[in-house]
């Protein structure tokens, strides 16, 4: 009942589309009571009487009625999809942007396949829900009132005798509908599964293919394609089951209704007019029951996925302050800072000052905690203890303006599937012209100038036209463009050969003179420049100086220094 209610408010900006609807049924409902009650006159006056001149009155009266039932039929079934449309668009915006906006975490604890399935396929289903099931549920019982009182009215012992047999209907949709629910369920869980599947495999395909794991990959996924085959067969087998038995329901009821009716006519209680008045209401009743109850376990079946999106909706966005970022003149200090993620702790207490236009570099063996450092300062991770900018809490800033004053690229480099001038413009919307050539050439991205359609050239899913290194200096250009305050490149010159990779370096260092500039490094000799180096290890920083001071000390750093010579 609470997914029921959620989805009615959903609808609720569209009353009176709603009411639109409504309105479309009573006409519908009008006209299929004129129709039934009109066969009494067709049947006692002019076949049995045989009296002409009721033949083209009462024809035409059972016309218009027809008439209306299309014409309400129509708008009923309109208006109510126009607004579910428009809900499911309203649905659609919100989930993408609640996942624009929540924490970065979240996205490290929930694989991309299950969040595109739930935006997908789990919205697909709510879609049906608006556009099917609850134009019928808006439509039909209407419809089915109506008649009904038509039958009342024209045999209320009958009746009377039809009514007991509605708890019958109830039961089934209980049953029927939940055993569906259950299994709708269990089939978009196996579909997110192999939307994670097939997302992961097209993503290292050249992996695969290198290792030859095809066949295992393919054993998953078939795996998890037959969980999806299972609850899908059998969630047909109830919908299938209902829908017999409902017809098979239909058919004793009517069997019923002519074996009583003739005994009545028999014995003079009803005219044969009368009789077929209220088959005639029977059969027309007995579709908009149907689809009625077919209706009502569907949406019984498939408010569960409700459940799953509203678990989207639900979630709590970044924490942002208040305090507008306009740069720092002093400090960033690191103070006890702890960072767990899933139950693992990844930073273990670090404490750290990075003075303004500071050049750090930061060095360590994997895993030993560089990235999750580096991404405390745009807050991107959570953490604990305390994070001070020139004396101020980093949680009491506007995390907009906080971010605009950084630029950051790392090894994963993120291109959109469009031209190089759109992928430029996420740095800085309003750049002109001028300003994307200068950065493409600080960032020797000069094979641009060699595309047939130069800035306008579409780079494909994830840049895959473009070569490792080509989609690395494309993201640096981006770094250059927006001319940040902090600049953060957690190894984005790692496909990148040395000597391409020491021109794009001394640009950096130069273009970003005066600036904060934080280096994490998978070559020692991209931050032999720095003016301090830290280097960490299992999540704490072991030693830090600079580079010819941590040489001599013969520490971690020397270490290291002489593993990668």
């Amino acid at each position: 009942m609470e997914n029921l209610l959620w989805i009615l408010k959903r609808l609720s900006p569209h009353t009176h589309l709603l009411f639109l609807s409504l309105l479309g049924s009573v006409v519908q409902s009008a006209g299929s009571a004129g129709v039934t009650l009109l066969v009494k006159g067709v049947v006692d006056e002019v076949f049995l009487i045989r009296d002409q001149t009721k033949v083209i009155t009462t024809v035409s009266l059972i016309l218009g009625s027809a008439l209306a039932m299309q014409v309400g039929f129509f708008v009923s079934k309109y208006s109510v999809s126009v607004a579910s449309e428009r809900t499911l668009k309203n649905l659609r915006e919100e989930i993408f942007q609640k996942l624009l906006f929540v924490p970065h975490t979240f996205f490290i604890k929930h694989p991309a396949g299950d969040l595109i399935s739930r935006v997908v396929s789990d919205v697909e289903k709510i879609r049906i829900i608006l556009t099917e099931h609850v134009p019928v549920l808006l439509r039909e019982p209407v419809v089915a009132v109506v008649l009904f009182f038509v039958l009342l009215y024209r045999d209320p012992l009958l009746t009377a005798v039809l009514i007991l047999l509605l708890p019958l209907m109830v039961l089934m949709v209980r049953y029927f509908g939940s055993k569906k629910g259950k299994h709708l369920r269990r089939s978009q869980e196996g579909t997110a599964q192999l939307t994670q599947i097939l997302s992961q495999t097209f993503q290292g395909i050249e992996n695969l293919k290198v290792f030859s794991a095809e066949d295992r990959v393919l054993k998953h996924f078939r795996d998890w394609s037959g969980r999806i085959l299972r609850s899908s067969v059998r969630m047909d087998l109830y919908v299938t089951g209902n829908t017999a038995l409902n017809y098979m329901f239909g058919y004793t009821a009517v069997a019923g209704v002519l074996l009583y009716g003739g005994y009545r006519i028999v014995e003079g209680h009803l005219s044969p007019g009368e009789f077929v008045s209220y088959l005639t209401a029977l059969f027309m009743l007995q579709p908009h029951l149907i689809n009625s109850q077919r209706a009502l376990m569907s949406l019984k079946g498939t408010l569960p996925v409700v459940s799953r999106l509203k678990e989207l909706l639900d979630l709590k966005g970044e924490t942002s302050g208040k305090i507008t970022f306009r740069g720092f003149s002093k400090s960033i200090d690191l103070k006890n800072v702890k960072v767990s993620v899933n139950g693992k702790q990844i930073l273990k207490g670090i404490n750290l000052t990075i003075l303004k236009g500071e050049k750090i570099g930061i060095v360590g063996q994997t895993g030993s905690g560089k990235s999750t450092l580096v991404r405390l300062i745009p807050k991107l991770i959570d953490y604990e203890g305390e994070i001070l900018i020139d004396g101020k809490d980093l949680r009491s800033f506007d995390l907009r303006s906080l971010r605009e004053r950084i630029g950051m690229s790392t090894q994963e480099t993120f291109l959109i599937n469009g031209t190089v001038r759109e992928n430029l413009l996420i740095a800085k919307p309003d750049a002109t012209e001028r300003e994307m050539r200068e950065a493409l050439r600080l960032a020797l991205c000069d094979f641009v100038d060699r595309f047939e359609k130069g800035l306008d050239t579409v780079v494909g899913e994830r840049g895959h036209s473009l070569s490792g290194g080509e989609r690395q200096r494309i993201a640096l250009a981006r770094v250059f463009l927006r001319d940040p305050d902090i600049v953060i490149l957690d190894e984005a010159t790692s496909a990148l050969d040395t000597n391409t990779e020491k021109k794009i370096l001394r640009n950096i260092f130069e273009f970003f003179e005066g600036k904060t500039l934080i280096i994490v490094a998978h070559r020692l000799s991209n931050i032999t420049e720095c003016d301090r180096i830290v280097v960490m290890r299992e999540g704490v920083i072991v030693e830090e100086g600079s580079f010819y001071l941590l040489v001599e000390k013969r520490g971690e750093f020397y270490r290291i220094f002489r593993e990668m010579l």
